[in-house]
């Protein structure tokens, strides 16, 4: 009777010899940096005042693993900061991310370019609530338990003006 093989035996068989070349092997850490910086990203994000507690497994790697890390953590961060109210959550986290003085510079008039628009955004967003419940009461709807729904809020330009400004600037010399 003939050798029964097993799935196994047939694919190391067929494997033998065969390795990663450096690059694929550089690709397939730069994907693992990645995701595991994302992760980081997300934890962050979820809760940022634990931010030294979700940042200590970085103390204990090597310093070009933690270096890379960072690096796509900060990436990640300023790629996705928002134009709205959460902005300021992004600003936060990235303070402590980056001791450079250069960018801490560059995150204080951040800061208080988006309070001062946040400031304006909430002066008209107050119009608009007070337009719509006008109109909604001339329709019979009144009451402390109508909250109308405002549409079409989207970032202005200058919100967007500055999004693409202080992307470009905490990006430069990362």
């Amino acid at each position: 009777m003939a050798e029964i093989r097993s799935t196994l035996d047939l694919i190391m068989e067929r494997t033998k010899g065969m390795t990663m070349s450096p690059q694929e092997k550089e690709e397939l850490r730069q994907e693992e940096l990645a995701k595991r910086a994302r992760g980081f990203q997300v934890k962050l994000l979820d809760n940022p005042d634990h931010a030294k507690e979700i940042l200590s497994p970085l103390e204990s790697m090597g310093e070009e693993e933690r270096a890379g890390l960072e690096r796509l953590l900060w990436q990640g961060l300023v790629h996705d900061l928002p134009t709205d109210r959460d902005a300021l959550k992004y600003v936060a986290i990235l303070r402590r991310l980056s001791p450079a003085a250069t960018k801490q510079r560059v995150l204080d008039k951040i800061e208080s370019d988006l309070k001062s628009i946040a400031k304006a955004h909430g002066a008209e967003e107050k119009k608009a609530l007070a337009r719509e419940r006008k109109r909604l009461e001339a329709f019979g709807i009144s009451g402390s338990a109508v909250i109308p729904k405002l549409s079409g809020r989207s970032a202005t330009g200058e919100s967007q003006r500055l999004a693409e400004d202080m992307k470009r600037r905490l990006l430069d010399g990362v």
